[in-house]
């Protein structure tokens, strides 16, 4: 936990180690901001950890009624995203407030100045600091002080707000700096009607947009002096969010652009409400097509593949209709992944279920669910007894459980390793090990049984989105939104080829049934396959109208299967790119699919909250 405002400067600073305040002996100094140091404090009894926040200056009898009042109205607020405050008083005439020891630091320590997070991180952490501040909204109390620095993660990574009208002390004593860098203070955040000293609820609510505005682009909407970024506050629209991210949706714009409202009626009417329209538009977000041709177009022979030919009666593209369609879920489908056996199918929603269920006749076996916030990763173990699936607060954990009756697997051991949302999970051929790929642009691979990392592939610049296993399990192939996909050996994680080909970010890549050729999809609107050793590309198929969320490549290795955003799954042929047929039946993007273990069938799943079975022909 850092001082709100940590600076370096320690002029006016006492180190208090060693002593004792309150209860506490202070024992380490975790943060010193411009009114307030941060010590890690133990209970002079019973040895119990917490923080304890010491103003840096004696107050005025008026001071010191105010900081007493406003403490007791802190130490009263019980929630699980607010920091607890469990003693307060003065000693040799200091204030202090006992805390919460957050071990994890603050979200600022975590996403320093300048980082861009990916729109799931930021509405996960939108959705736990919008409920904080609804619960104190709710009894007519503002927290003033909405920004990075006062966001602290907890022991689970739970966000929790803390210095709750902390900023009404500091403005008390008089505390103001003139240069930004010097103190990333209150008026970076700060409501153009709380610049004009009158705040109110919905002044959080403002606080909390500049916060999106920032982990959105990386930089504050405005910059100066405090009286410059004050008179912007108030005078000066935000720069478009477009000019800075040119793919964002107008969705995401018009939502944080709302909650930016210089009038305090133009903004939502509460600060949940901000919260579930962001998370709204995230889920509408369509990323823009990239460069676009009518028809595949295949650039040269895939004869290196240990292939099939196609019959002539493959090239024609007939409408398929679906055998079975699965509406179990009640939100948008995620991912899915058929069982070894082609008995079952499991789909993952961003209900936050898992359910099991049957592939012929669509019944449901078991339905898992997990305390994330996401839509869960899944795979089956080669063996089909276990799912490994994401979990945790922010996803950022993998758990295996039984897949006959969804309980925890008392022979696998949770992996941990990750500090954000894992987006896909690959099991390898012989059940050892498990690989996991994680928006916080690693790739893990870890002892399935005991859960502890082998190691840790970090060839990525951002977030990756798939992750694959070749078939003989010597190598693995990740694809990431930093346009490359990537081939490594998986034993050693050292780099064999990086693939620079697509012009977007890179969704899903798929083995050749020989090993010796990948798939990979991208919203560039292109499925390129390509040599893993070389990277030399031998076919570009051109066939979706918008990005290509998902790719698969038959089990007997002739067809490949992709989906996409113009809401179809189209199946070709993987040497000339032909062709063979195209499933229209959804009614929004697909952005699942997954064949059969006989190759007869095709589980597409979509943001239309079905998942829907049908024979290929």
């Amino acid at each position: 936990m850092a001082a709100s405002g940590y600076h370096r400067d320690q002029g006016d600073y006492a180190d208090l180690v060693g002593q004792q305040i309150g209860n506490y002996q202070l024992v380490q100094l975790l943060g010193l901001g411009n009114f307030a140091s941060v010590y890690l404090g133990e209970h002079h009894s019973d040895g119990t950890q917490a923080a304890v926040k010491v103003l840096l200056t004696e107050l005025a009898d008026r001071e010191v009624e105010k900081f007493l009042a406003q403490a007791e109205i802190i130490a009263g607020l019980d929630h699980p995203h607010i920091v607890g405050v469990h003693e307060f008083g003065l000693e040799d005439g200091k204030p202090f407030l006992v805390m919460d020891y957050a071990p994890n630091g603050t979200l600022r320590q975590r996403h320093p100045k300048g980082t861009q997070l990916p729109l799931t991180t930021i509405v996960s952490y939108v959705k736990q600091i919008a409920d904080a501040l609804q619960y104190v909204h709710d009894q007519n109390l503002i927290h003033r002080d909405v920004k990075p620095h006062n966001m602290l993660l907890g022991a689970n990574h739970q966000v929790m707000l803390s210095d709750f009208g902390i900023a009404v002390i500091a403005e008390s004593m008089g505390y103001r700096v003139q240069k930004v860098h010097e103190f990333e203070g209150t008026i970076l955040y700060a409501a153009p009607e709380q610049v004009r000293g009158r705040p109110r609820i919905a002044s959080d609510q403002y606080a909390l947009g500049v916060v999106v505005y920032e982990w959105l682009t990386g930089s504050w909407p405005f910059h100066g002096t405090v009286e410059e970024i004050a008179s912007q506050h108030t005078l000066v629209p935000p720069p478009p969010l477009k000019d800075k991210l040119p793919t964002i949706s107008p969705a995401i714009e018009q939502v944080v652009f709302k909650a930016l409202g210089k009038d305090p009626h133009e903004r939502f009417e509460s600060i949940q409400e901000f919260a579930r329209a962001l998370e709204r538009a995230s889920r509408l977000e369509r990323p823009g097509p990239g460069t676009q041709q009518p028809t595949p177009h295949p650039l040269a022979p895939l004869s290196p593949l240990p292939l099939k030919t196609s019959s002539s009666e493959e090239i024609s593209s007939p409408r398929q209709v679906a055998l079975l369609t699965y509406r179990g879920h009640t939100d948008r489908i995620y991912t899915l992944a058929w069982s070894p056996d082609g008995e079952r199918i499991a789909s993952s929603s961003l209900d936050e279920s898992v359910q099991v269920w049957d592939a012929l006749t669509g019944e449901n076996v078991l339905t898992y669910r997990d305390n994330s916030l996401h839509a869960p990763a899944i795979v089956w173990s080669p063996d089909g007894k276990y799912i490994a699936s994401s979990s945790g607060l922010l996803s950022e954990k993998v758990q295996v459980w039984d897949a006959s009756n969804g309980q925890v697997s008392a022979q696998h051991v949770a992996h941990e390793g990750h500090s954000e949302r894992v987006q896909a999970i690959a099991w390898s051929p012989g059940g050892k090990l498990i690989a996991s790929a994680s928006e916080d642009g690693m790739v893990q691979v870890w002892d399935a049984a005991s859960g502890r990392s082998s190691f840790i592939y970090r060839g990525h610049t951002m977030g990756v989105k798939s992750v694959a296993w070749s078939p003989d399990g010597k190598r693995i192939t990740s694809a990431s939104e930093d346009k490359t996909v990537q081939v490594w050996d998986a034993t050693t994680g050292g780099n064999i080829y990086v693939y620079y080909a697509h012009l977007d970010k890179v969704n899903a890549a798929t083995w050749s049934r020989g090993g010796s050729h990948i798939a990979s999809a991208s919203n560039d609107a292109t499925v390129q396959v390509w040599d893993e050793a070389t990277g030399r590309k031998v076919l570009s198929y051109t066939g979706h109208a918008g990005g290509v969320t998902a790719v698969a490549w038959s089990p007997d290795g002739i067809r490949i299967a992709s989906s996409g955003l113009d809401e179809t799954v189209q199946v070709w042929h993987a040497i000339s790119g032909k062709m063979i047929s195209t499933y229209s039946g959804h009614s929004d993007w697909v952005c699942a699919l997954a064949w059969s273990a006989d190759g007869k069938r095709i589980a597409s799943g979509s943001w239309d909250k079905t998942v829907q079975v049908w024979e290929v022909r």
